[in-house]
């Protein structure tokens, strides 16, 4: 049996942490410039030791030919720095006391650590960074604090990591910082593409990615319950956020045990150490289907305490200590104890050796089954057992992920399985309801957590949106027309050369991307998609700006630089240097400031070095789309793209803002969710709505809306009556108003969400 359980990670991966990565929650400003502060010798530096490397990976292959199988990518350092005893100080003018520690591991893909004392006062601020200060992580401060008393960082890339701490001179105690570990990344775990070669094992392509499937088939929004995690600096697993009974938005966490005790290597572990540990991972998905490219790696929360843990059934349930950001636009899941498992119709969400999330299938009835493995002692008949997916399958690094029954709802997690590609079967799950109490101890049972009032006629609950009352959405001109996978980076025609919204020999070096909504609403940050680029972090520099609307970008609301993300550097073959988005990639630019925007703005980029980079973001191409949204500053005039003399046509850019709306707490319309006088059916089958208003009403205006804000439709209706057919309205969630007039009274204002 193969124990697709997990996969070793000594430190956390490079490539899950491009440019400006929070590992926990981060909170604004920068570090000193290096070069400008830069010591005369690095006596401040740490050097650690060398290590057998072939050893080493002797020792990983022996390892991945067994039940125990994982995939080892770093070498794990003990260590014990502090202020005390390492490093460099000095004081600013102000009197703010900054000490910097550097570390160097020697031919480090990437290194990161782990804060084992970590207690902050008001107004201090710790930052991660590499020399060149391309890849800045922080700040942490005094809100990153934890009864648990540490703080684990994402990794950094290259082989030199500096952190650097300040101190306001009224600080009311100081800072307790103590690095325990440094890991170093000897090996890579996805190289310039998906992890495959020889062996079908680490074949991917058989498991579609949760952007494929579309319409009734659509998985939002559970797959974005489903994360990745990184635990103890070592080990790579997926997890579920999952809901609870009195929908109070707890951010319970479920995901298997032996993702928390190296697949039982270790006896009675300190589970509340490394709950503590883990860093999870939100949104790490492809944004396409046909061509899997690298995620969003921006996204994720840092430590979480321990709830309970049942080795014999393989359980794990945690709570993070933060509340996921609304702008990560979080999901709770819900859950099934039936003991009969629901529907023959069950979905896999996972993270394969770690990689964008992926989906599999089965639609076959499960069946209660022991599963034995050396080293273990599950008790019987507590796992699931997946016969055969119908599509997909599972991997290392898919552990303690969620089967979803029918209704969406989780029915069981991953302990191990069999399944390939190329032979998709035997997969199992721990089943939920042999989890649910399993002993009289919390922290052995899910009931105490999940059912906090302990109901017993409750088998079932619902999934969670904790921000459903003013949630974010993720704008997007490429998705809203399902082009997506046509995308390309357009080439200016002879005798011009490079790329249309890139660099150029036509000189021009800004683009924006046009949006419009019909309320204000803040900005928090845009996803940009891009190409794979040749130049090094050190040759380029890129700004993203928010421009105010109007018929075209206005007044410069908000700038900040793009970070690109870590690179692959393929074939395992070690690089000194940073090569920054040298494949296809979706980043997540966040901002410092939320920026409020209304009306029409704008999200543009702007290559300040035109002459040397190869910058450009996705666009649609030629004849794709008959409206265009791409603007070019040409000549110094910002120009749509379907205006631009060297080349016009219609085109939008992979450029996708992240909204919340704000409330109208003081409107005097009166909008009513249940008004027993309004009613809006939905045709079942078809795209039809039935409204049915109060007798008296003579006029009524009706408006229907996307998630966006958007303006889809709009009637008049008369009489208190209508069927309103929407046949081009595509699968989604929509909202419907509506605007009562009557003689003689006032207007009746109804809204309702509407789902097709």
């Amino acid at each position: 049996m193969k124990r697709n359980s997990f996969v070793y990670l000594i430190a956390l991966l490079p490539l899950l942490i491009p440019g400006v990565v929070r590992a926990q929650v981060s909170h604004g400003g920068t570090p000193i410039p290096f070069v400008q502060t830069r010591y005369s010798s690095d006596g401040f530096f740490e050097e650690m030791p060398a290590f057998d490397l072939k050893e080493q990976l002797r020792a990983d292959s022996l390892e991945e030919s067994g039940l125990r199988s994982g995939y080892r990518f770093a070498y794990k350092f003990m260590t014990h720095y502090n202020r005390s005893n390492s490093g460099s100080s000095l004081t600013l003018p102000d009197g703010t006391r900054i000490w910097r520690l550097g570390i160097r591991s020697k031919g480090a893909f990437s290194i990161n650590i782990l804060f084992t004392e970590y207690e902050l006062p008001e107004g201090a601020q710790v930052f991660v960074y590499n020399p060149s200060q391309t890849h800045v992580l922080g700040s942490f401060n005094r809100l990153n604090n934890s009864a648990l008393g540490i703080l684990p960082i994402a990794p950094v890339t290259g082989d030199e990591l500096i952190v650097e701490y300040h101190e306001p001179v009224q600080a009311s105690f100081p800072g307790k910082l103590t690095i325990g570990e440094v890991n170093h990344g000897y090996r890579n775990l996805l190289r310039g593409a998906e992890p495959a070669g020889d062996d079908p094992r680490y074949d991917f392509t058989c498991m579609p990615s949760p952007v494929c499937y579309g319409g009734e088939e659509a998985f939002d929004p559970i797959e974005r319950s489903v994360v990745l995690l990184i635990i103890n600096g070592s080990v790579v697993c997926s997890g579920v956020l999952v809901n609870n009974a009195s929908n109070d938005g707890k951010p319970y966490l479920l995901t298997a045990s032996h993702c928390l005790n190296k697949n039982f290597e270790i006896t009675n572990p300190d589970y509340e150490k490394v709950a503590g540990s883990i860093v999870c991972f939100f949104n790490y998905k492809s944004p396409l289907c046909d061509t899997v490219i690298r995620g969003t790696e921006e996204q994720s929360v840092a430590s979480a305490a321990y709830r309970a843990v049942y080795e014999k059934n393989d359980m794990a349930l945690l709570e993070l200590l933060e509340k996921p950001p609304v702008y990560y636009q979080p999901y709770y899941a819900g859950w099934n104890i039936d003991e009969k498992g629901g529907k023959p119709i069950y979905t896999g969400i996972h993270h394969p050796g770690g990689s964008t999330k992926r989906i599999s299938r089965t639609e076959g009835a499960l069946v209660l089954t022991t599963v034995s493995i050396p080293g273990t002692s599950f008790s019987r008949d507590v796992h699931w057992l997946v016969g055969r997916w119908q599509t997909g399958c599972t991997a290392g690094g898919s552990s303690g992920s969620p089967l979803f029954d029918s209704e969406n709802r989780i029915v069981g997690l991953l302990t191990a399985g069999e399944s390939y590609c190329y032979k998709p079967e035997r997969d199992y799950y721990y089943a939920l309801h042999k989890a649910w109490k399993n002993s009289e101890k919390e922290n052995e049972q899910l009931n105490c957590w999940l059912n906090p009032a302990n109901d017993k006629s409750l088998t079932q609950c619902n999934g969670l949106d904790p921000y459903a009352s003013n949630p974010c959405y993720r704008l997007s001109n490429i998705y809203e027309n399902r082009l997506q996978e046509v995308i390309e980076i357009t080439k200016l025609p002879s005798p011009a050369g490079g790329n249309l919204f890139g660099t150029n020999t036509v000189g021009t070096n800004e683009y924006a991307e046009e949006y419009s909504i019909n309320k204000e609403a803040t900005l928090y940050g845009t996803y940009l998609v891009t190409p794979s680029l040749t130049e090094t972090l050190k040759e380029m520099e890129v700004t993203v700006t928010v421009y105010s609307g109007g018929e075209k970008p206005g007044t410069p609301l908000y700038t900040t630089k793009f970070y690109p993300t870590y690179t692959n550097t393929g074939d395992n073959a070690f690089q000194e240097t940073e090569k920054p988005l040298a494949r296809s990639q979706e980043s997540f630019v966040k901002f410092a400031n939320p920026v409020k925007v209304s009306g029409s703005f704008y999200i543009g980029y702007t290559i300040v070095s035109p002459a040397t980079s190869s910058f450009a973001v996705y666009n649609l191409p030629k004849g794709a789309t008959s409206r265009n949204t791409a603007w070019i500053k040409y000549r110094g005039v910002w120009t749509k793209a379907s205006a631009y003399t060297p080349m016009p046509f219609n085109s939008s850019l992979f450029v996708d803002p992240v909204v919340q709306y704000t409330k109208d707490e003081t409107s005097d319309e009166k909008i009513v969710q249940d008004d027993p006088a309004v009613r809006i059916c939905i045709g079942k089958g078809e795209k039809t709505l039935y409204l049915v208003l109060p007798d008296q009403a003579e006029t009524t205006g009706f408006a229907l809306y996307s998630a966006d804000g958007r303006l889809l439709h709009r009637a008049t209706i008369k009489g208190n009556m209508a069927t309103l057919p929407l046949p081009s309205i595509p699968a989604g969630v929509y909202i419907a108003t509506l605007r009562v007039e009557a003689q003689g009274q006032a207007p009746l204002f109804h809204s309702q969400k509407i789902v097709f």
